[in-house]
């Protein structure tokens, strides 16, 4: 009686798992990612129905349940494929217990060539024993759509730096010379009448003015056409445009670069060198402050854009502000979020600082 409820017990035991397997299949199969369960040498247990479709089609017989994919990968590798030779390596360490997880982006060759992937090794134990779970996504359709982001991102920045060049011309061109005209006419109206010493001062503090809206756009058109990005380089064209904007500013400006940093993603050298652009023409507006200090540099993997000044600090310069100053710092933000940026603004005693963070490789990257 005891044998036979014992029996009874293990074969209620066999039902329960064999309905649990077949429902995680079930479940497995249902996913659009190839799916495949090795066991610690890399044996195949099972697979769901997306891998099981990809092999028989190409005619990779040796992937299913039955075979061996470490041997599979070892066949692919002695061809020199790269992929092939990391997988393999790596599933030697996770056989070894030196590994528990390895993920790889790469392209693939042959049948698909031109589509990008991603496979990922993860070790996971089931009552006790060690299985290896690989999982592969076909990222081509993604990384198109990086591609094509990076690239309208790019072309708007081009359309806005053409339009910054425009208006800088035009205000460079037109506007400072009606400013000039003016302040030759008052010039003319106070040597050539006799004016009264109300008019004369008058017609000095109209001077005045004029000379300050003429520097003030001076200033303007300078930050909206600067020195080319493309013909200088990043740090080149920053250290110019600092310069520029010392001359025709009268504040103190300086630029620090910290460090050797490699080649940056041109859309993230754009975005950095738009917020200063950005950054400059606040502070110049805004902030009343005297100097301003630039730095760039990388911090843990992350290109920090800082731009401090000592002027009446944020609250004060908020409060101030046109709606054309709060577009400014909009856009500063749209332009890092757009490359997975951000934007952090620090209060200091006096002043303020942006500080813009990217991560290195961030920009075009897949």
């Amino acid at each position: 009686m005891n044998r036979e409820l014992r029996q009874s017990a293990i074969l209620s035991q066999a039902v329960q798992a064999a309905a649990l397997a077949g429902t995680m299949q079930r479940l497995i199969d249902d996913l659009p990612e190839q799916v495949c369960l090795l066991d610690e040498n890399a044996g195949i247990l099972a697979v769901n129905r997306a891998w099981t479709e990809t092999v028989e089609k190409h005619g990779y017989i040796g992937a299913l349940p039955g075979g061996n994919y470490r041997e599979f990968c070892d066949e692919a590798a002695a061809g020199g494929y790269q992929p092939a030779i990391e997988a393999s390596a790596a599933l030697e360490e996770m056989r070894a217990g030196k590994r528990v997880f390895w993920q790889l982006i790469y392209n693939g060759k042959e049948r698909w060539d031109g589509r990008d992937f991603q496979i990922v090794f993860r070790t996971i134990r089931v009552n006790g024993q060690r299985l290896i779970l690989v999982t592969r996504f076909d990222l081509t359709e993604i990384v198109e759509l990086r591609r094509f982001k990076h690239e309208s991102i790019n072309a708007l920045l081009e359309r806005q730096s053409d339009e910054r060049q425009r208006l800088g011309r035009d205000l460079h061109d037109s506007t400072s010379q009606l400013l000039t005209a003016i302040g030759l006419l008052l010039g003319s109206l106070k040597e050539g009448h006799s004016l009264g010493s109300d008019a004369v001062d008058l017609v000095d503090e109209m001077q005045e003015l004029v000379t300050e809206a003429h520097q003030e756009i001076r200033s303007v058109s300078y930050l909206a056409h600067p020195p080319s990005l493309e013909k200088l380089g990043l740090a080149a064209a920053l250290k110019s445009i600092v310069e520029g904007f010392a001359r025709r500013t009268g504040l103190e400006a300086s630029l620090e670069i910290e460090g050797e940093l490699d080649p940056l993603d041109p859309t993230a050298e754009n975005v950095i060198y738009r917020i200063a652009q950005e950054a400059l023409s606040n502070v110049h507006r805004h902030s009343r402050a005297t100097r301003i200090r630039l730095l760039l540099c990388l911090r843990r993997s992350t290109i920090h854009f800082i731009v401090a000044d000592n002027g009446i600090g944020l609250a004060e310069a908020i409060h101030a502000r046109t709606a054309e100053s709060g577009t400014g710092l909009a856009s500063m933000r749209a332009r890092l979020s757009e490359i997975g940026g951000r934007l952090t603004i620090r209060e200091l005693s006096p002043g303020t600082a942006l500080i813009a963070s990217i991560r290195d490789g961030s920009g075009g990257g897949t």
